[in-house]
């Protein structure tokens, strides 16, 4: 099959993807409108940014998910917008390629030369983790200063995705592995003090990325799919996948309560699913919600004429084994996210960024919110020169009801090359923004972020509004 590159020459120094060249700190940040006083904490997220010490002569990596990654963080406290920073991520690849002292802390061990950590910034057991497939997570101080790489005490000698999945009833991380050798992957839980209470080998049929998996009350959900790693890389670079047309396609359930249970595997349709919503279990059945999507910018292959791009649910009758399939929404959304309170139960509303299909696979648009209840999609436009970033859904108190909360998104607008951070009320989703917070520059194009509330931040009131 013809092959070209994943991201066309030049591509990536322009516009949003245009990498930040600084780091910066900006205290008091212009509020347009009224950001709601309930909002305590660090919206913070993962950017694609190479540094210069890293991307070669003329900075540019040879694929977008190769840049460093550098974190970008808000902090809200009482109405206010206290500070915008962003900082690279301070890998043990950056350090020793500046001239720095390598950081304290265990080895990064990783399946690539550099480790990039830039997937994905989450946090846990007192800790923000960026995390990135390829290898370990970096602990980051609120602050957003790397304090080096982090292990789990010494209980993790392997590579996290960054994908995890956190049960809102027991606190507990739930997280697997992927790698180009035995075992291909590995799934693990760590309870909410950050220790490593189970790991187990998931006998998937070969060396297959799982960069996400679900989880519900009962069961650990994996994707065994035919993205698998290439061998040799082909030249030139990029990422080393291929997509295998002979490998079959499966979902796994693995029960969460009985260590000695093996995966149970039910084989479905071959598609590409680069991002899960959620999964739920009824008794009856276990429910998956996922993107399906084209992999062509994970293998280098030339896109088909007409890309896929929707969310679908998989319904896998548990006493039967038969798997029931189907297309929920073609709206072109991707980077899914819902009330983190519903992550494995079942839910009524998602968000996802609008993807603009005809410009590009990373050209983000609107921003959508999905009602299953009443099978439709509500979007959120920020004009045609705007692009949103992933949505992040918080609830407005601990009893809110599902969508009574906020919406939080990076803007960037290519008419002033600079972003914004806008706050949606989720019930009213299509209405202007409740607040909108001016940065001082761009945040170039990411992944994924997080809501960290100030009691999980370890901190008093913010030290910049006392």
């Amino acid at each position: 099959m013809r092959r070209e590159p994943a991201s066309a020459p030049g591509a990536l120094d322009s516009g949003q993807l245009r990498p930040l060249e600084a780091e910066t700190s900006v205290t008091d940040l212009a509020v347009e409108g009224a950001l709601p006083p309930e909002l305590d904490g660090l919206y913070v997220r993962n950017s694609f940014n190479p540094h210069p010490a890293l991307s070669g002569g003329d900075g540019v990596p040879a694929h977008l998910f190769l840049g460093d990654g550098m974190i970008h963080g808000v902090r809200l406290a009482a109405g206010r917008a206290c500070w915008y920073r962003n900082r690279w991520v301070r890998t043990q690849s950056l350090a020793a390629a500046t001239g720095q002292a390598a950081l304290p802390g265990p080895l990064d061990r990783r399946w690539v030369p550099h480790n990039p950590a830039n997937l994905n910034v989450i946090a846990h057991a007192g800790r923000l983790l960026a995390l990135c497939d390829v290898g370990m997570p970096y602990a980051l101080n609120s602050d957003l200063e790397t304090q080096g790489c982090y292990d789990f005490d010494g209980q993790l000698a392997a590579n996290m995705s960054a994908h995890p999945k956190r049960d809102p009833a027991t606190g507990e991380l739930h997280f697997v592995n992927y790698r180009p050798w035995r075992p291909w992957v590995t799934y693990f839980c760590a309870d909410p003090a950050g220790r490593i209470v189970r790991r187990q080998a998931i006998d998937v049929a070969g060396a297959t990325a799982m960069h996400d998996f679900a989880i519900t009350r009962r069961f650990a959900v994996f994707i065994d799919q035919p993205l698998v790693f290439e061998r040799p890389p082909r030249p030139g670079g990029g990422l080393p996948f291929c997509w295998d047309g002979g490998y079959a396609m499966r979902l796994g359930l693995l029960e969460l309560h009985r260590h000695d249970a093996p995966v149970r595997w039910f084989e479905i349709e071959p598609c590409f699913i680069p991002h899960v919503l959620n999964a739920f279990d009824d008794g009856q059945a276990v429910v998956l919600r996922a993107v399906v999507s084209d992999p062509y910018y994970m293998t280098g292959d030339a896109p088909r004429a007409q890309a896929c791009l929707g969310m679908h649910e998989w319904r896998i009758d548990l006493a039967s084994g038969r798997v029931a399939h189907h297309c929920l929404s073609n709206a072109p959304g991707e980077l899914p996210r819902l009330d983190e309170r519903c992550v494995g139960r079942p839910h009524r509303y998602g968000y996802a960024a609008e993807i603009r299909l005809a410009q590009a696979w990373h050209a983000c648009g609107g921003l959508f919110k999905y009602d299953f209840a009443r099978d439709e999609v509500i979007k959120h436009d920020v004009g045609p020169d705007a692009m949103a970033a992933e949505p992040v859904f918080i609830a407005a108190h601990a009893s809110a009801g599902e969508d009574e909360g906020w919406v939080l998104s990076f803007v960037y607008d290519a008419t002033t090359d600079r972003s914004a951070l806008i706050v949606l009320d989720a019930r009213h989703f299509d209405h202007a923004p409740l607040a909108r917070i001016s940065l001082p520059q761009r945040v170039p194009y990411g992944a994924h972020g997080s809501w960290v509330p100030r009691v999980d931040l370890g901190e008093s009131p913010c030290r910049s509004c006392r």
